[in-house]
């Protein structure tokens, strides 16, 4: 009897288990609005899915890397994150145009987190926690990156400003915030020809349209092509060394995936070939390219979602209002983070 007693109990610790098993693997792959309605079943939920660390974490990282897309009519200014798989469009924020006339303009993004101008100043959120915190000690400088810091587990900001010198110039000096920190350290200038002329007074229009691209913990900006060189180069930063380089790039202008980062190996993936003329390209981490093309008459624009397996036009959308494809992405993230105010997140 004795053992017939622990085999049903260690039975039900086996169903237990599973049963938790089985709740963490549909919870973490809830969207972030569904899971806060969670809390509501029970205090142990309640626990799960707003203190415990281990689950925030292991959902933002199953949360899919949506699209930023910038909307705006003469009634309100938006932020969607676009799933062109599932043809959605989930809204990030929104301002009334009769508050404010400003458009919703997002400088960077990273984890879950948005750097966004706004109220005379740089701020810092988490649209689905819905904390925000100023960031007064970048306002007059010009943000490049926001990056996790790994060594560290904070997250930085890597920014620049142009300082005057005494033949008439300036040059661009970058500088490293720490989020929640009260400092701002200066990491120097970029190799020449980056920090003046003609390249430093291109970078703030290239960031705007083509903001930096972070792998294996180092910040890429869009390829330019520099005075005396054959070929474009592409500018590197090193999150964890902070400091500058170079990295060659492909001669021709197509769709190339990068297969041996340490020995800059390209390969060609296919080119694109559409029937009204491309405005924007972003491809996303799928390898999938989002375009904004022109569409008929001269409000109308149209987004096109090509398949990275055969370079086909699989989806088209139809936009009749200001449509903006930032080279920017949003992913989901419940993770607490110490530089914010310490207040529950909103349903």
């Amino acid at each position: 009897m004795a053992t017939g007693g622990a085999s049903n109990g260690g039975q039900r610790a086996a169903m237990t288990l599973l049963e938790d098993i089985i709740v963490w693997e549909i919870l973490t792959r809830l969207p972030v609005k569904p899971l806060l309605r969670c809390r509501a079943v029970c205090r142990s939920w309640r626990r799960l899915l707003t203190s415990d660390p281990k689950f925030l974490l292991a959902h933002h990282r199953r949360q899919p890397s949506l699209q930023l897309v910038s909307t705006g009519d003469a009634v309100e200014s938006g932020l969607d994150a676009l799933d062109h798989r599932a043809g959605e469009r989930r809204p990030v924020a929104r301002t009334d145009r009769a508050v404010t006339a400003e458009d919703l303009e997002v400088v960077a993004a990273c984890d879950g987190l948005l750097i966004f101008c706004a109220y005379n100043g740089l701020h810092i959120c988490n649209p689905s926690t819905r904390q925000r915190a100023p960031l007064p000690l970048l306002n007059g400088t010009r943000v490049s990156a926001l990056f996790p810091h790994c060594p560290s587990g904070s997250y930085r900001v890597l920014c620049w400003v142009q300082r005057p010198t005494e033949a008439e110039d300036s040059r661009a000096v970058y500088y490293v915030h720490t989020v929640g920190s009260a400092e701002v350290r200066c990491v120097g200038e970029p190799p020449e020809p980056w920090p003046t002329g003609d390249i430093a007074q291109m970078m703030p229009m290239l960031e705007f349209f083509h903001p930096h691209v972070l792998v294996q913990g180092k910040v890429h900006w869009k390829p330019v092509k520099l005075p005396g060189r054959k070929h474009d180069n592409m500018l590197v930063f090193d999150t964890v060394a902070e400091c500058f380089q170079h990295i060659s790039t492909p001669v021709e202008a197509d769709l190339w995936v990068l297969l041996d980062y340490e020995n800059q190996v390209w390969s060609f993936k296919y080119r694109i070939e559409l029937q009204m003329p491309i405005i924007f390209l972003v491809p996303d981490t799928e390898g999938d390219v989002l375009v904004t093309s022109g569409g008929r008459g001269v409000q109308s624009l149209c987004l096109q979602y090509v398949s990275a397996s055969n370079s086909s036009v699989l989806t088209r959308y139809q936009w009749n209002i200001r449509l903006k494809l930032k080279r920017l992405r949003f992913k989901e993230s419940l993770v607490r983070h110490a530089f914010f105010p310490t207040e529950e997140g909103g349903e």
